[in-house]
């Protein structure tokens, strides 16, 4: 059975998160953050969608190439084992273009229909760098946006770039969520102490030969032992 199959089969009601990413490695900051989000929210489900060819970034930071796609997919399918509500989705891996987000929500919606509401999962320094992204004006019509910042953080900033950027949307500051009556879908902003994991830390680590348990699940370390992976 292939991943997308997997996840259209798990899927037995209409509220999904969507957490995207590089996953290079996977790590125990992103499962906190999807636990966080689908007990909040009481989500059905979270769906890990991994990046085949991400759009802003073709190595990372520290110089390295990002690894192949099979290897991230595999780190998350073995993190996400012990979880019920999370799934991993392959569905980047099907197109050979670059990983918008518009275009997977767009394939999402036009498998799922109308059945599911799909929330988006994004960091606040990340949703503050929308503007930089294909058709983000769409985006609203076809997702929940689900801000994840730390509790210190000025949501002020949030706000502004959302009134800048989306008309219409006006704030309850009560619940900490901008809606639009003409637009399908909503701005929440959600607190969490921040994990102060990053898979850069954990690529550093592995090639400074030093351990990585307690950073992610168990699995992960092992298979990125066993696979030679960052060294």
């Amino acid at each position: 059975m292939g991943n997308h199959e997997m996840v259209q089969k798990t899927v037995t009601r209409g509220k999904i998160g969507l957490l995207g990413g590089t996953f290079d490695p996977v790590h125990n900051g992103h499962l906190a953050v999807a636990q966080h989000v689908l007990q909040a929210l009481a989500l059905d489900s979270i769906w890990f969608i991994p990046a085949a060819l991400p759009p802003h970034k073709a190595s990372h930071a520290d110089g390295g190439s990002i690894s192949a796609f099979s290897h991230r997919s595999a780190m998350l399918a073995l993190a996400l084992a012990g979880y019920s509500a999370f799934v991993l989705s392959d569905i980047e891996a099907e197109r050979p273009s670059p990983s918008y987000s518009i275009d997977t929500i767009n394939l999402l919606h036009a498998r799922l229909k109308e059945t599911t509401d799909l929330y988006f999962i994004i960091g606040a320094d990340a949703f503050l760098e929308i503007t930089t992204w294909k058709k983000y004006r769409e985006l609203p019509d076809l997702v929940h946006f689900v801000v994840i910042s730390r509790p210190a953080y000025d949501s002020g900033e949030i706000g502004e770039c959302i009134r800048r950027n989306f008309a219409g949307y006006a704030s309850d500051p009560s619940r900490s969520i901008w809606n639009s009556p003409g637009s399908r879908g909503s701005f929440i902003l959600l607190h969490m102490e921040p994990v102060p994991i990053s898979s850069t830390e954990i690529r550093d680590r592995v090639r400074d030969g030093k351990d990585i348990q307690g950073l992610v699940p168990s699995a992960v370390a092992d298979y990125i032992r066993k696979n030679h992976l960052y060294a």
